[in-house]
């Protein structure tokens, strides 16, 4: 067989993540051919001899498993060429090697790849929620066995399907729909895939978008009332509900920037910080409440610049991940404790971090300031985000307008 295939690492390309694409090299005549494997590595976990990432490579056992099986559907493919006297070229040959599925990955192992790029480059909640979608897809479906092609309409229906009899609601439906379809987009666009297994021409996530979201805000009395709410025998709870009103003081700011907020960002009355979603910079005046729960912490604290205002992270929270993982568990504390929080203080409502947020957004609404000056002040890309928080409201105005007939 005058015909060689070997896996190489592509050193040619690289991506964004300093990764190079891994490829099967045809040589036919002494002229090669290229073609993608669906698996990227960077140049100091390649095995140049083996042709292989090095077994220190997180994914070592998956890329092995794909690369032997994707170079002896080649191999295969070239000896039965032969076998039948086709001479072929290495173009043609390439060309009948993506007819035979050599450019169409099995689903989990690239999920694996999508995921452990996620983690590299510190995007540790993207990489998480991608984690939650394959393993609900590993419910459904055998991911690590079925490939890219095997998903169509159809599939993804009962997918749908099999989401609702476990209980799932429109929206995260949703959330994994669109995670699945970004994924399927990543792979085209890195030529792991082919287009025509795209399913979501004739599959629509309209439905699913548009599902509104049950009602979060609170009124201004029962904010006072969770500020005023005696907890004096229930200590453990104090965190959590200065936690909640500085958030609604502080123009609904969210869990994850008061996690990271250091006292370097405050500035006499002035609050400075980046938030951690958009990247955007805020400026803020720091509302007599607030200070004065800033003031709470300040006694318990050395003050330094670097140190932490809230009691969220320590130094032994030293890497992206320990910071990832403590500030989700800190999460979960802190809804738990508003749920007593606001049992406590009687409330219809129960309580999140992020009703904090939406209560700033519906509070100001129904004091006349204008959507695009909440949005502002929320740090949202467009005014149709802030709607989205203030659809109960709109909905009070509606109810009372029905009202005004009898």
């Amino acid at each position: 067989m005058n015909t060689s295939v070997k896996a190489i690492l592509f050193t040619s390309k690289m991506f964004k993540n300093g990764e190079h694409p891994v490829m099967l090299r045809i040589i036919k005549n002494r002229k090669p051919k290229y073609l993608s494997v669906g698996f990227s590595c960077t140049k100091d976990m390649w095995n140049e001899v083996e042709g292989l990432p090095i077994k220190k490579h997180p994914l070592y056992k998956e890329a092995k498993i794909l690369i032997g099986r994707k170079k002896l559907e080649a191999d295969k493919l070239i000896l039965d060429l032969e076998n039948e006297n086709q001479h072929l070229s290495a173009y043609e040959i390439k060309k009948q090697l993506k007819r035979a599925k050599v450019n169409n990955p099995i689903v989990g192992s690239y999920f694996d790849q999508v995921i452990e790029r996620f983690k590299n480059s510190g995007q540790l909640k993207n990489g998480d929620i991608y984690k939650d979608c394959k393993r609900n897809l590993g419910h459904f479906c055998k991911i690590d066995e079925i490939h890219f092609s095997d998903v169509d309409v159809a599939f993804l229906n009962k997918f749908v399907e099999f989401l609702r009899n476990r209980g799932k609601g429109d929206n995260t439906i949703y959330l994994y729909l669109r995670t699945f379809r970004a994924l399927l987009n990543k792979a085209i666009k890195e030529d792991v895939c082919s287009e025509k297994y795209y399913p979501f021409k004739q599959f629509s996530l309209a439905k699913y978008a548009k599902i509104k979201t049950e009602k979060r805000a609170i009124s201004k009395e029962d904010i006072l009332k969770v500020a005023k709410v005696n907890l004096k025998k229930s200590p453990h709870l104090i965190d959590a509900r200065n936690i909640f009103m500085f958030s609604y003081y502080c123009r609904g700011m969210n869990f994850i920037d008061i996690s990271f907020l250091k006292w370097k960002n405050i500035k006499a009355d002035r609050l400075n910080y980046t938030r951690k979603k958009t990247k955007e910079l805020f400026n803020i005046l720091i509302l007599d409440p607030a200070l004065e729960i800033l003031q709470f912490y300040r006694k318990h604290s050395s003050g330094l610049p670097d140190e932490y205002v809230f009691p969220i992270f320590d130094e032994s929270h030293s890497t992206p991940q320990k910071l990832h993982n403590r500030q989700i568990k800190m999460l979960r504390q802190v809804n738990k404790d508003l749920k007593e929080i606001g049992a406590l203080a009687k409330l219809d409502t129960e309580l999140t971090t992020y009703v904090a947020r939406h209560s700033y957004a519906t509070i100001l609404k129904k004091s006349g300031i204008s959507t695009s000056v909440i949005s502002q002040a929320m740090g949202h890309d467009s005014e149709k985000t802030t709607q989205i928080y203030l659809e109960s409201f709109e909905d009070d105005i509606i109810d009372q307008a029905s009202r005004s007939i009898l």
